[in-house]
């Protein structure tokens, strides 16, 4: 993780993002080893940004882009029509996992405000950033989740309605322990270096000392959507998600929820760039204000308290 924004903050070559692969695609291969034989760091970054700037070519560039966390999308989309509609400029949207944007964004992309679901990632673009206009919006929760209706048949659902607290983060770590000595099973998680998600994974799986047990049945996706994915189309057994993910989907069930304590805090971070106008500030206003609030915590987003 140092590396990769080290590689950020260096302005090194970024990663474009792909398409959603099936899970088999990228079983079992160590993020490192599908960076063999890339391009020059020109080329990348003109992958990056190319496609962006024929899509706002096309429509005319909107005046408000925004490049927002890929767990963000339903709120963001909701946000964004509340704004339009109450007089504010149309915005546009590039989402994506938060290392995939701060590396855009350090290649040079157009946008005008950043909402990252990590906080390193937004520190990696400080110099691209207003810091005046910095803030810290909301917070999320570290869940894992199976397929509905596909627990393993000796694993038994505790009826105590307390499937996301914090105190049956045991369920987690019992669930994954009888997991990892199945033949065949297969974890989906963000990219560990890259998707905030998969960092915080990582984070807590080591904190239960079971990340190495796990490692090589991990399915890597290129962000949290990525993952939630893989785990309705039933290609992996199991995922590790956001709350607020797992529960836009009609697909997936919640086991339980990894202890605060054992990963950072996941607070995400917004800030306008450099050089953006006003609407760009008076969207960031309104996200954070009590009628973008309550959209926020729609969606399972927690406020945060001091």
């Amino acid at each position: 993780m140092k590396n990769d924004l080290k590689s950020v903050q260096n302005k090194r070559r970024g990663c474009p993002e792909a398409g959603i692969p099936p899970a088999s695609c990228t079983a079992g291969v160590p993020p490192a080893s599908r960076t063999a034989g890339v391009p020059p760091a020109r080329w990348i970054r003109n992958a990056l940004i190319i496609p962006l700037l024929a899509g706002l070519a096309l429509c005319g560039r909107a005046e408000l882009t925004v490049f927002a966390a890929a767990s963000t999308t339903d709120v963001m989309n909701e946000l964004a029509e509340k704004f339009t509609a109450a007089g504010g400029e149309k915005v546009r949207f590039n989402f994506a996992s938060s290392g995939a944007l701060a590396r855009q964004i350090d290649a040079g992309a157009p946008a005008d405000l950043f909402v990252s679901a990590n906080v390193k990632w937004m520190d990696a673009v400080g110099r691209d950033i207003d810091p005046t206009t910095r803030i810290d919006l909301f917070r999320n929760r570290l869940v894992l989740i199976v397929p509905c209706g596909q627990l393993p048949p000796d694993y038994q659902m505790p009826n105590d309605g307390q499937g996301i607290a914090d105190g049956n983060a045991l369920r987690c770590s019992d669930f994954l322990i009888k997991y990892s000595a199945v033949p065949g099973c297969r974890l989906a998680v963000g990219d560990v270096r890259s998707v905030p998600a998969g960092m915080y994974a990582k984070q807590a799986l080591e904190h239960a000392g079971l990340y190495e047990q796990l490692r090589p049945k991990m399915v890597m996706g290129s962000n949290v959507r990525t993952v939630l994915l893989y785990v309705e189309r039933g290609e992996t057994d199991a995922g590790i998600v956001y709350l607020t993910d797992a529960m836009q989907s009609k697909q997936v069930q919640v086991l339980g929820a990894f202890p605060a304590a054992s990963h950072p805090p996941i607070v995400y971070p917004a800030a306008c760039l450099r050089g953006a106008g006003e609407s760009a500030r008076a969207f960031l206003d309104y996200i954070n204000s009590p009628a973008g609030g309550a959209v926020w915590e729609k969606y399972g987003f927690e406020r945060i308290t001091p």
